[in-house]
């Protein structure tokens, strides 16, 4: 081969390497894409099949179902897909000292794309606190009705949901409890999410008395018996005295 050609034969040579590589490049950037593509159509398509089956189920329940739901809560009721514990959960201090004397929980309803939507429901949360060795001891327990619940509904940047700052009935020996929260809709159909976070410990010393519920009413005395007679005296009524009741056994 001439010198010339040879030449030419070494210049030409990257060239048409660099020109096959970029059209390997190439077939293998349009293929990613079209894979791409495919997925996204099929998480779209799964999304629609879910989204009709729920209107069914609306539809189906508000016709045919024993106590219908109303209109106006029926989308917002029937689209609920899932429960998210927000970004907001975790301890509560009140007096910015140190420690957290409360709980807080965010519940974030969240819809078929992923939405945070208001849907009405009762809510129940559950602390349970989780040791270094992962031994779990059951803490508190709170309940809302959806009359109650439903004023704690908050809008913000961070989290969008249902709020609520609940005071430890049990305060906690470790850092670590884990927040479980179960949502009520209306129809029946049952929520649940849990999350752990951390919370600030309040020292031995310094931990205000637990927030205990409100005490059942108990019933009313009943009359005073043969034993609890009332006597007169110079200084008014008083107990008259017991008389001496000891069992004896049966021969």
């Amino acid at each position: 081969m001439p010198a010339g050609r040879r030449s030419l034969f070494f210049i030409l040579l990257p060239c048409v390497f660099l020109a096959g590589c970029r059209r390997h490049d190439l077939v293998e950037n349009e293929l990613r894409h079209k894979e791409t593509l495919l997925r996204e159509t099929v998480a779209e398509l799964k999304r629609c099949e879910a989204y009709n089956a729920a209107l069914l189920h609306e539809l189906q329940a508000y016709r045919t179902g024993s106590a219908p739901v109303p209109l106006e809560l029926a989308s917002a009721t029937f689209t609920l897909k899932r429960i998210v514990l927000g970004r907001g959960t975790g301890g509560h201090d009140n007096d910015n000292l140190p420690g957290d004397e409360a709980l807080q929980v965010v519940v974030e309803p969240r819809d078929m794309e992923d939405h945070t939507i208001k849907v009405p429901g009762s809510l129940q949360i559950t602390a349970i606190e989780i040791d270094p060795h992962g031994l779990k001891r059951p803490l508190c327990w709170w309940a809302f009705t959806p009359e109650q619940l439903r004023p704690h509904w908050k809008q913000g940047l961070l989290s969008t949901g249902y709020s609520v700052v609940l005071p430890w009935t049990v305060f906690p020996n470790h850092e670590t409890v884990r927040v479980v929260a179960q949502f009520k809709l209306l129809d029946g159909r049952c929520f649940e999410a849990d999350k752990d976070v951390k919370v600030r410990l309040l020292p031995a010393g310094s931990r205000p008395d637990p927030v205990l519920p409100p005490p059942s009413v108990l019933p009313p005395p009943s009359p005073p018996g043969p034993n609890l007679s009332i006597t007169p005296s110079s200084s008014g009524y008083h107990p008259a005295p017991r008389p001496d009741l000891r069992w004896i056994p049966a021969p």
